[in-house]
Order: C-alpha cells, then sequence, then structure tokens
C-alpha cells in the first residue's frame, strides 16, 4: 500500500512539475545591467556574433560555441524556443532536452548570449506550422506555409537574457 502512495504522490509531483516552467538558473547584474539565466549559468564573455556560428560551422557542420544577439520572438505559449538576431542572421534556438524554458513575453529586444551547439536544420512543414501556432501567427499565415525551411539552429545548454 505504501508503495501505491509514493508512485501516486511521484505521479502528481511529476505531472505539475511538467505543466510549469522551471525557474531561472540565476540571476546577476553586471555593470548596472540585470541579467538572468535560464538553464545552465554560462560564461557570457567572448561570445560570438552569429556570422561567426556560420563560419564554425562550415567545416563540420556542428560546432559547440557560444553566441551573443537579440531576442526577436519566443514561443508564446511555452517559452520552449527562441529567435535571435545577430547581424545579418536569425538563429532559431531551442533549449536541450526542454529542461528549461525562457519567458514566453517581455525578451523581445533583449541581448542574449546563448551557448550550446549550432547546426543547420531543415524544418519540416508541420514543425514550422507548429511553431507558428505557438507564435501566435494567424491561420492565414500559418496555412501560408507549404515548403520546408532550412534553417541556421543552436541547442541552448544555457541562455543569458539582459533587462
Amino acid at each position: 500500500m505504501n508503495s501505491v502512495r509514493f508512485f501516486a504522490v511521484l505521479a502528481i509531483v511529476s505531472l505539475a512539475a511538467g505543466c510549469a516552467p522551471p525557474p531561472p538558473a540565476g540571476q546577476t547584474d553586471v555593470a548596472g545591467v540585470p541579467q538572468t539565466f535560464y538553464g545552465s549559468v554560462i560564461e557570457t564573455d567572448g561570445a560570438l556574433q552569429a556570422q561567426g556560428v556560420r563560419e564554425a560551422l562550415t567545416k563540420d557542420g556542428r560546432a559547440s560555441l557560444t553566441f551573443e544577439g537579440e531576442v526577436t520572438a519566443t514561443c508564446a505559449k511555452k517559452g520552449c524556443w527562441m529567435d535571435v538576431a545577430s547581424g545579418s542572421d536569425t538563429v532559431f534556438v531551442r533549449f536541450l532536452d526542454y529542461s528549461f524554458f525562457v519567458p514566453t513575453e517581455g525578451a523581445e529586444g533583449k541581448r542574449t548570449v546563448v551557448q550550446g551547439e549550432a547546426f543547420y536544420d531543415t524544418l519540416t512543414v508541420p514543425m514550422l506550422k507548429h511553431y507558428a501556432e505557438d507564435a501566435g501567427k494567424s491561420q492565414a499565415e500559418i496555412d501560408a506555409i507549404t515548403e520546408p525551411e532550412l534553417r541556421l539552429a543552436f541547442t541552448a545548454t544555457g541562455v543569458m537574457i539582459e533587462g
């Protein structure tokens, strides 16, 4: 009977944990600018611009690195992805094993530094439509998606967002 209660409590705790994003990893203040970390707390000095990401990918097609840019969009449903503009590139950032999330609103326009693995990814039409729904696009915008898309992508182990 005790093992049944244990597993019932474990199931309830697991479900509850899955419904709420984990809290940020930490907050710091650098030169008067607040920084919030999600996932692993990362070193933000020496981060590449996205152009450097492309250069790092020319050799093997994958590269572990840290880069910086500006958040242009986040998943409005759960915060499970974000677009980061850096130079003339936009990098599609997802989070390792969905183990952390970023804010669903309010991050746009803020400087970010992300650490993890960069690669090129072909997103299928169903996946693009799913991400468009997550972003709150209209049904007409979602229906207009008819072709897969090759994107500069990134799986982050840690993210810092300023502000």
